[in-house]
C-alpha cells in the first residue's frame, strides 16, 4: 500500500489578490513561505518521513517543496520536478480577477450559476469554456488536464516508495479527486499548503482525504 500526500502549494500575491494564477507564476507571500516550514515540521513531528517528493515544474510549487523538504525528516530527499503536476492553463485569462475568468467560461459553457465563488466540480465542467473561449490556444479542458493526471498516477504505482509527497496546485488537486471520485460528488476547497491525501492499494487509486490544513 502506498500514501501520496498531496500538497498545494503556500499562499501566493495573485491569491492574495484573488486572480487567476495558471501556469503563470507570482511570489509566496510571507505567509506562504511561513506555512510550508510549519507543514514540513509537522510531517516530522508526527513520524512521516518521504520516499520520494514530487514537484510540479512552477516556481511557487519548487519554492513550497524545498522549504517543506528542509523542515522535514528528509532533508536531503531528492526533488522530481514534472509538468504533469502543472496547475490547469487558463491561457489569455491568466492574471485576471477569478469573476472575470469564471464569467467568461459561464457565457461560453452556458453552464448555469457559474462563478468565482462556484464549487470545483462546476468550474472543472467550466474548463471547456475557458478553452473555448481562450484565443491563445493554451487553455485547457478537464480532458486535457485528465491526460497528464494519468501519466502521474501510473509514476505514483510504479514508484519502488510507499510514502510520497507531490507539491501541486489548486485546480489540479481537484482534477484529481474529480478524476478519482464518483461523478457527483461535492469536492471541497483546496487552501493554500493543505494536504490532500491518497492511498494506492491492490492496484487501484482512493481519496482517503482533501483540502485538510491540519491534516493530522
Amino acid at each position: 500500500m502506498k500514501s501520496i500526500y498531496l500538497v498545494r502549494h503556500g499562499r501566493t500575491l495573485f491569491n492574495l489578490l484573488n486572480k487567476v494564477q495558471g501556469i503563470s507564476d507570482t511570489p509566496l507571500t510571507a505567509e506562504g513561505l511561513k506555512k510550508a516550514a510549519e507543514l514540513g515540521e509537522r510531517f516530522k513531528n508526527n513520524g512521516i518521513s518521504f520516499d520520494a517528493a514530487y514537484t510540479s515544474d512552477l516556481s511557487r510549487t519548487r519554492k513550497t517543496s524545498q522549504i517543506l523538504l528542509s523542515h522535514s525528516a528528509n532533508p536531503e530527499l531528492p526533488l522530481f520536478e514534472t509538468p504533469c503536476l502543472r496547475e490547469v492553463s487558463f491561457g489569455m485569462f491568466e492574471g485576471d480577477p477569478n469573476d472575470f475568468t469564471w464569467r467568461g467560461a459561464k457565457e461560453a459553457s452556458g453552464i448555469p450559476g457559474l462563478n468565482g465563488d462556484s464549487p470545483d466540480e462546476l468550474r472543472i465542467q467550466g474548463l471547456a469554456g475557458i478553452k473555448k473561449a481562450d484565443k491563445t490556444g493554451l487553455a485547457e479542458s478537464y480532458e486535457d488536464v485528465k491526460k497528464r493526471i494519468e501519466h502521474i498516477l501510473d509514476v505514483f504505482a510504479s514508484s519502488e516508495g510507499s510514502t510520497l509527497l507531490a507539491v501541486s496546485h489548486g485546480m489540479y488537486i481537484n482534477c484529481v479527486v474529480y478524476t478519482l471520485m464518483e461523478k457527483g460528488t461535492h469536492l471541497p476547497p483546496v487552501p493554500n499548503t493543505s494536504v490532500t491525501k491518497l492511498i494506492f492499494d491492490h492496484g487501484t487509486f482512493r481519496v482517503d482525504y482533501v483540502g485538510r490544513e491540519d491534516p493530522f
